[in-house]
C-alpha cells in the first residue's frame, strides 16, 4: 500500500518540477529570439536590453506604483495582466479611470506577483517599481523569467523628479515621448502655479499643520505622517513634523503634545485612507496610562466650536497617487488662504484626474472616501463622537 505522505510529498515534488521545466523551456525559446534591439537605463541604474517598441504588445506593471505610472503614460492597453490587489481593491483614480483592467488575468499577489504567472501571460517587458524591490530582485526576476525587467520609481518620499524620470523610462521603451513631455510640463505647471499663489504669504498668516493617518505598506492612524508632505510643500504651508526627518515617519502621541506647546500645532490633517482609524485616534482622552489626541487644544477647542481638523483624499494608495497629492494641495489652499484660491472648484479637481489618467474622477474618489462624509471637509465632533 502506498503511504499517503510520500504520495504527496511525490505530488509537490512533481508540481515544483514541473514548473522549474516550464520556465526552462520558456527561457530556451526566449533565447531562440532574435538579439534586442536597444538598451535602456532603469531607474536601477541598470542597462536592460529590449526591443524596438514596434515589437513590444504586452506588458505588464508590477509592485506599488507601477501600473500607475503605466495608465499615466496612456499604455494601458498594452497591459496584458495585473496583480490581485489591481483586480479586487479600488480606490485609486488610475482604477477609476480604467475599470477594464480589473478584468485582466491575475498574475500573483501585491508586491511583486509571481514569475509563473507573469510568464503565462508572455508580456514582452515587465515594469516593475523599485518601491521595496531591488536591483538584485529584478534581476532574478529576468533570469527567472526570460524577460526584459524595467525598474521605474514613483519616488518613495514623494520626489516628482523621480516620477518624471521614470515618466521617459517608459516613453523610451514604448516611444511615448510626446506623452512624457505632456506630463512634464502638466507637473511643473501646477508647482508653479501653486508656488505663485502662495510665496508672498507671510509666515505668520500660516497655519501650523500635522499630517495624520497617511498610508505605509498598509492603513495607519494618526501617528502615521509624512515629513515632506507635498500637498502642504506646493503651497509654502508649515509643516509641524518638517524637521523630524525625510519620508515617512510614525511619532508618539506625546509629540503632538509636544508642537502644541511650542504653538507649532493648529490644525490636523487626516489623510483619507487612514480616517477611520485616525478618527478612533482622536476620541481617546488623556489617562495615566498615556496621552490622547482627543485632549488637544486643536482638538477639542478649535475654531467655531469644532475640532481644527480637515480631510483630504488619500496621499498614498498602493504608492503616492500624484493627480491626488496636487487635488490635495488645490484644496488646501482654498481652505486656508481662500482669498489666493478663490477660482478652485470641483471642475478644477476633474481637469487635474483627467490630466493624469484620462478621465474626470473626483466624484468617484469623493464617494468612497468617506461614506456619510464624502471628500474634502472640515470633521466634527459628532463625526468624532467626542
Amino acid at each position: 500500500m502506498v503511504n499517503k505522505k510520500i504520495l504527496a510529498s511525490g505530488i509537490v515534488f512533481g508540481m515544483v518540477i514541473a514548473t522549474l521545466v516550464g520556465i526552462g523551456a520558456l527561457n530556451y525559446f526566449n533565447g531562440l529570439k532574435r538579439p534586442y534591439d536597444r538598451m535602456v537605463i532603469d531607474s536601477y541604474g541598470r542597462s536592460v536590453g529590449i526591443y524596438n517598441s514596434t515589437y513590444i504588445n504586452k506588458i505588464v506593471g508590477i509592485n506599488p506604483g507601477a501600473l500607475r505610472i503605466l495608465v499615466y503614460m496612456e499604455a494601458e492597453s498594452l497591459v496584458c495582466g495585473v496583480e490581485e490587489f489591481e483586480r479586487n481593491d479600488f480606490g485609486r483614480p488610475y482604477a477609476y479611470a480604467c475599470p477594464e483592467l480589473r478584468n485582466l488575468p491575475g498574475i500573483g499577489p501585491q508586491f511583486g506577483g509571481t514569475p509563473e504567472l507573469i510568464l503565462s501571460r508572455q508580456p514582452d517587458v515587465i515594469f516593475t517599481s523599485t518601491n521595496f524591490f531591488s536591483a538584485a530582485d529584478a534581476n532574478k526576476l529576468q533570469g527567472l523569467t526570460g524577460i526584459p525587467v524595467i525598474g521605474i520609481s514613483d519616488g518613495l518620499n514623494g520626489d516628482v523628479n523621480d516620477l518624471m524620470n521614470s515618466l521617459y523610462i517608459v516613453a523610451e521603451v514604448l516611444d511615448k515621448k510626446e506623452r512624457a513631455d505632456f506630463l512634464n510640463d502638466t507637473i511643473n505647471d501646477l508647482i508653479s502655479d501653486l508656488n505663485e499663489r502662495t510665496k508672498d504669504i507671510e509666515d505668520e498668516d500660516k497655519p501650523w499643520i500635522y499630517i495624520g493617518g497617511i498610508g505605509y505598506r498598509g492603513t495607519h492612524g494618526i501617528t502615521s505622517t509624512e515629513c515632506q508632505y507635498s500637498p502642504l510643500a506646493y503651497i509654502n504651508g508649515k509643516n509641524s513634523a518638517e524637521n523630524l526627518g525625510v519620508g515617512h515617519v510614525f511619532i508618539d502621541i506625546e509629540q503632538l503634545f509636544n508642537w502644541q506647546q511650542e504653538n507649532k500645532l493648529d490644525y490636523i490633517i487626516v489623510d483619507g485612507g487612514g480616517y477611520a482609524m485616525c478618527i478612533v485616534d482622536l476620541k481617546i482622552k488623556n489617562t495615566t496610562m498615556g496621552a490622547g489626541a482627543g485632549d488637544l487644544d486643536c482638538i477639542k477647542n478649535g475654531e467655531n466650536g469644532q475640532p481644527n481638523a480637515v480631510m483630504t483624499l488619500p496621499y498614498n494608495y498602493y504608492s503616492h497617487n500624484y493627480a491626488t497629492i496636487f487635488v490635495n494641495a488645490y484644496y488646501l489652499g482654498w481652505r486656508f488662504f481662500p482669498d489666493n484660491f478663490s477660482d478652485i472648484d470641483e471642475n478644477f479637481y476633474e481637469s487635474i484626474y483627467e490630466k493624469f489618467v484620462g478621465e474626470g474622477v473626483y466624484k468617484d474618489m469623493e464617494a468612497t472616501f468617506v461614506s456619510g462624509h464624502e471628500g474634502f471637509h472640515d470633521i466634527t465632533h459628532e463625526e468624532i463622537g467626542s
